[in-house]
């Protein structure tokens, strides 16, 4: 009986909560989809589960990593906190605290080597004092000791006269790795950018949450097996790869959302949507509307909360006022938008009728921001002779670049067609700075995909001594890490949300050229 095998199997493994679509198919016929669905609770877990029942209801707090790596996920937080404390007022509901603390790193207290404003204890136990669940939303980078874990335990295994029992959730998520999606199963970062990993120090914060103190939500990780209990899988995964690591023997697989009815019995809100799975390509419209970051008091507040987050998120500045912040004599504009030749005819077949799916979506911000571009540069045009007549105007010369292509595995043929711009716009008309204006797809994956050649562009902008200025909007996903460090390293930057919203006050990354450019002779 297939289901018996595949139930025992994932037992053996570790994985109690996880089935394929096969068992599945197989416990519906007979009628026993529950044998894989619930799992009765230990008697201990029960009596604590009473033990709570009797006291005041939990209250949740928020404590958020401000480390450079978190990027947009930032104003993400801080937008959906206070829409989320809205929505509970309403409900004549207590509001969700929200403490803010670059980095994780952990020790004794009192520690020499960690000070007091670094030490994650602190802001804890700050926390800790007014809630009873910290949801930590951190990249989980910084120095981390033995003793500082120990005190971290202590301090969750403090009971609390007519307060629920600690629990602290550990959403270990940063940008790098949301936009790297299930690249990183064929082609791991270093050690040093996946702190989790298996090879590098997973058992320390495991051991921390077991027994009921806690759950880490991580995308696209193993676990150690000794402690799956602790890690929050989200709904579906499709991924052969990914699955044969858990020893699932599959390319599908849903697992059992205890953690997130757990969390919904104890406070009251929503941890995750009932069907939730990790993004595999990030765009910003499909994150926010898919994805959740902030749990939520029931799908119309979720639905409403990520319709304002959405338009606060994407909301920057004209094209004019952009350029207007950019200090240049000579002035390269470049306008490039990519996109696949289908979803283009798909899109114009609809004549103007809502998109249904996510391509229809992203081809409809890519024809509307497009046409943005276009309005603009017919208003520069009609402006030109007034201009060129202004004393001390800035000089601009443009470039609108469409690049159709007729598969998503596929790149465009020749050099990074950005890169070769920016070295024309150098050689032929000497700019002191390029300000482009992109969605940022070439290709190489689906939409979301980051193909551009950084090293290339670091090439052609280290040649010419030109400054980069780079605006992706939100809609189609934020601007890489990478990107980024290379435009400040050549002077120029990244322009992100609206500079007049304090929510986008986010500590940029180091200036670096790409590693490849550096090493070179």
């Amino acid at each position: 009986m297939d289901y018996l095998a595949d139930a025992h199997g994932a037992w053996a493994m570790g994985i109690p909560h996880a089935f394929t679509r096969r068992s599945i198919s197989s416990a519906v016929f007979l009628g026993l989809l529950s044998l894989f669905l619930l799992r009765p609770a230990s008697r201990g877990a029960a009596a604590e589960e009473a033990e709570e029942a009797e006291v005041a209801p939990a209250r949740l707090g928020i404590l958020l990593d401000t480390s450079p790596e978190m990027g947009f996920l930032l104003p993400q937080v801080r937008k959906e906190r206070r829409i989320l404390n809205r929505q509970l007022a309403a409900a004549g509901r207590p509001e969700v605290p929200l403490r803010e603390m670059e980095g994780a790193s952990l020790d004794r207290e009192g520690s020499i080597s960690v000070g007091a404003r670094k030490n994650l204890l602190y802001a804890l136990r700050e926390l800790f004092a007014e809630v009873d669940t910290v949801l930590w939303i951190t990249a989980l980078r910084g120095q981390q000791s033995g003793g500082g874990l120990l005190a971290l335990e202590e301090m969750l295994a403090e009971k609390v006269e007519g307060r629920p029992n600690r629990r602290l959730l550990i959403r270990n998520i940063w940008q790098d790795q949301l936009q790297a999606g299930d690249t990183w199963l064929r082609d791991p970062p270093p050690l040093t950018e996946d702190p989790l990993a298996l090879r590098n120090r997973p058992e320390g914060w495991y051991r921390l949450l077991a027994e009921g103190r806690g759950m880490i939500l991580r995308s696209w990780q193993v676990p150690p097996p000794d402690f799956r209990e602790c890690f929050g899988f989200p709904h579906r995964i499709v991924g052969a790869a990914f699955l044969s690591q858990l020893g699932i023997p599959d390319r599908e697989a849903f697992f059992d959302q205890k953690f997130a009815r757990d969390f919904t019995a104890r406070h009251g809100l929503t941890l995750a949507r009932e069907r939730e799975e990790w993004p595999v390509r990030l765009t910003g419209r499909r994150w926010i509307d898919e994805s959740t970051l902030l749990p939520f008091p029931d799908e119309a507040a979720r639905v409403a909360r990520a319709a304002a987050v959405l338009e606060e998120l994407s909301a920057r500045e004209s094209i004019a006022e952009d350029l207007a912040r950019i200090e240049a004599d000579r002035l390269g504009v470049i306008f490039g938008f990519g996109y696949l030749e289908k979803d283009l005819k798909s899109h114009l077949a609809a004549k103007g009728a809502p998109p249904r799916s996510p391509a229809g979506r992203y081809l409809a911000d890519v024809a509307r921001i497009a046409g943005e571009t276009l309005a603009f540069l017919k208003s520069v045009e009609a402006s030109r002779a007034d201009d060129e007549n202004a004393a001390g105007a800035p000089v601009r010369f443009y470039v609108n670049e469409r690049i159709e292509l007729a598969n998503n595995r596929r790149k465009p043929e020749g050099p990074d067609p950005y890169a070769r711009h920016i070295a024309n716009l150098a050689r032929d008309h000497d700019v002191d700075a390029v300000y482009l204006f992109t969605n940022g797809y070439l290709g190489g994956g689906g939409y979301g995909s980051t193909a551009l050649d950084l090293d290339l562009l670091a090439l052609a902008l280290r040649e010419s001594s030109v400054r980069l200025y780079v605006r992706i909007p939100f809609e189609f996903g934020p601007a890489s890490m990478d990107l980024t460090r290379l435009a400040l390293a050549s002077g120029g930057g990244v322009f992100q949300g609206r500079r007049d919203d304090p929510d986008w006050e986010i500590p940029p990354p180091e200036a670096a050229w790409p590693v490849a450019t550096d090493e070179a002779p």
